[in-house]
């Protein structure tokens, strides 16, 4: 199986099997057509194959005429920032976020610093088929050259003006962060030292060699709880490989589920900052619940970063995320953004004066149950039929995939953003119900991918 995926706002696959240089060439080409040759703010992670995809961006866009800021290895919250505040027509984020090292993507930022959205990644895909790419003649080259070198410091700023800095600094935190071997040390260091913390660094070489798989899952974070116990610390944070999602672990030693994210920065900010939440259809129902007690409408859409920020937008929300640990807070950031995140968790701490595990205990509980199964994406539709044939008894939403819930609980079947995977995932009022709904659910779409597979 020749693993790619072109999704809204990325192209994502294994580099040198699907993701080839001839592939990249065009892609960026694309974008920067897209882009009407202005200027293109780029920044990468620190995975191997980043150079590789870097170059073939850099090239392309020049070809079109493009004028490229390189900000070298950040994390993509920094590429959005930058370029909103520079003001260019978009962004290129190198990085293969949660995916494993054999991994590696082009995110599209447009000019308001979001991932690209439905609507404008068809634009961008419209181009990339027909092949009608802007080519500049030599004397209409424009180049390239680093980034400013305040731009980091810049976006701490932006960052600091939204926390009360004052009472975090005043708590004297230590904070535990794993940082995957990602790109996320610099701007951590820098934040928490302005924020009056102590930073405890785990896997913090940016060498492109993972200690583990990237995804700040409860799983992922074994490492990171397991140091805990034998430290004095606050909080414990799992940071993704560019920045987009982070997750928690309590001074105990604890790890949550990346589910807590959003909700637990939806309880402190919706008490002073009331709005819509936005989120997809696979997102926990806590948010719902923490939600409706601020007296606040959740809007559900499609999964994926651009869907969601895309529909936040749209609303007016003011908080935007997903149960993948992704969490954005608007107008301060336009893209899911950990390290605003960080700084808002250690805020609700230093404003109610207690520890996560406190935070964590007052949201609701729910049995969430979380699998995958292989399937070829020529297969994914005729599984998804069945799939609904056979819950068409419940309440189905066919937005993405089959959602089907009842009273007390729901299953969500969609084929996966990024990978050749069908994903499943169950949300009920009990561990034995959420058993019962998952089992089932993951026997009966193993079985019709099986079956489907041999037609």
């Amino acid at each position: 199986m020749r693993q790619l995926k072109i999704g809204t706002s990325s192209v994502r696959g294994v580099v040198g099997e699907s993701l080839t240089p001839e592939l990249l060439v065009d892609f960026a080409s694309a974008f920067g057509t897209y882009c009407d040759g202005g200027t293109v703010v780029i920044g990468r992670d620190t995975r191997r194959s980043s150079g590789m995809l870097r170059a073939a961006a850099l090239s392309s866009l020049l070809s079109a005429g493009c004028h490229v800021l390189d900000l070298g290895v950040v994390p993509t919250p920094l590429v959005s920032f930058a370029l909103r505040e520079l003001g260019a027509a978009g962004g290129l984020s190198i990085t293969g976020s949660h995916n494993d090292s054999r991994w590696n993507a082009y995110k599209f930022l447009g000019a308001d610093g979001a991932l690209l959205n439905a609507v404008n990644s068809e634009e961008l895909l419209d181009i990339y088929h027909a092949r009608d790419f802007i080519r500049a003649p030599w004397d209409g080259l424009r180049g390239w050259e680093p980034a400013s070198e305040d731009l980091p410091a810049r976006y701490l700023d932006h960052i600091l003006a939204s926390l009360d800095v004052e009472a975090i600094s005043a708590r004297n935190f230590r904070v535990a962060v794993d940082f995957c071997n990602g790109a996320g040390l610099p701007v951590v260091a820098r934040l928490l030292g302005e924020l009056g913390c102590t930073l405890i660094p785990l896997n913090e070489e940016p060498d492109g060699i993972f200690a583990h798989a990237p995804a700040p899952t409860a799983a992922n974070m074994r490492q990171l709880a397991a140091l805990m116990k034998h430290l004095q610390v606050d909080l414990g944070a799992a940071i993704n490989i560019d920045g987009d999602r982070i997750g928690f672990v309590t001074a105990e030693g604890e790890p949550l589920t990346e589910e807590h994210t959003l909700p637990l920065v939806a309880a402190h900010m919706l008490a002073r900052q009331p709005g819509p939440v936005v989120t997809n259809l696979s997102t926990s129902r806590m948010v719902d619940t923490v939600a409706e007690a601020a007296g606040q409408p959740v809007v559900r859409t499609m999964i994926g970063e651009g869907h969601v920020m895309g529909r936040a937008q749209a609303e007016r929300a003011v908080l935007a995320g997903e149960g993948s640990g992704g969490v954005s807070l608007l107008p301060i950031a336009t893209t899911f953004d950990a390290f605003l995140t960080l700084g808002l968790v250690l805020e609700a701490m230093a404003a109610s004066s207690e520890p996560l595990a406190a935070l964590a205990d007052r949201l609701p509980r729910y049995a969430v149950r979380k699998g995958t199964v292989s399937c070829p994406p020529n297969l994914v539709y005729h599984v998804l039929e069945g799939f609904h044939d056979h819950y068409r008894r419940a309440h189905l939403d066919l937005t993405e995939g089959v959602h089907a819930a009842w009273h007390d609980g729901w299953i969500h079947v969609r084929a996966s953003n990024t990978e050749p995977l069908l994903r499943i995932v169950a949300e009920a009022d009990s561990d034995a119900r959420a058993d019962k709904l998952f089992d089932e659910a993951m026997t009966f779409v193993s079985q019709a991918a099986f079956v489907t597979a041999g037609r």
